[in-house]
């Protein structure tokens, strides 16, 4: 059997895993050896062994200085799969800034569908934080779905000033 170039990742195999403590829980990044591939706050599981990727290594920087609010805006290499409609729908979460929110509505219109098709994509967007879908709301503001849970996505909010934030 032929050896896989080095540069060529494994599509199947273990991916390297990296967890960083976050005011929302425990944060686990996954990467294929060159993109990162999910973020979530579900343990995916122990990862391939060996040195970290240097994208992996960065993910865990740049969501850290989110945290702390030292970051607004993620500059990582993401593998992002799905439909064409998803992946333009995921673009456009992207540039939707630090500190501001639009509705599932809002979102549809922009990309094309309707908010319950925006609202799925959304759902299925399997790298939480990076690709900001907890700037999307419900109508009139709701806060609604987020596959980290809505208590997080209000926090997430409430960091971000697009909520105030609730007095302790």
């Amino acid at each position: 059997m032929a050896k896989r170039p080095a540069s060529v990742p494994e599509l199947f195999g273990p991916m390297y895993v990296a967890s960083l403590e976050s005011p929302i829980g425990k944060v686990y990044v996954e990467c294929d050896g060159e993109r990162i591939t999910r973020v979530s706050f579900r343990n995916p599981g122990r990862g391939r062994g060996g040195k970290a990727p240097k994208a992996l290594k960065e993910a865990v920087i740049q969501l850290e200085a989110y945290f702390a609010g030292r970051r607004r805006k993620f500059d990582l290499p993401l593998y992002e799969v799905g439909s064409a409609y998803r992946r333009n729908l995921w673009e456009r979460l992207k540039k939707v800034p630090f500190g501001k929110a639009l509705t599932y509505e809002q979102l549809a219109d922009s990309v094309g569908g309707n908010a319950r098709s925006a609202g799925s994509a959304c759902g299925d967007n399997t790298l939480l934080l990076v690709v900001p879908c907890h700037r999307v709301l419900g109508k009139n503001g709701l806060l609604t779905g987020y596959a980290g849970e809505l208590w997080r996505k209000k926090w997430l909010l409430e960091h971000e000033g697009v909520l105030p934030k609730e007095a302790a």
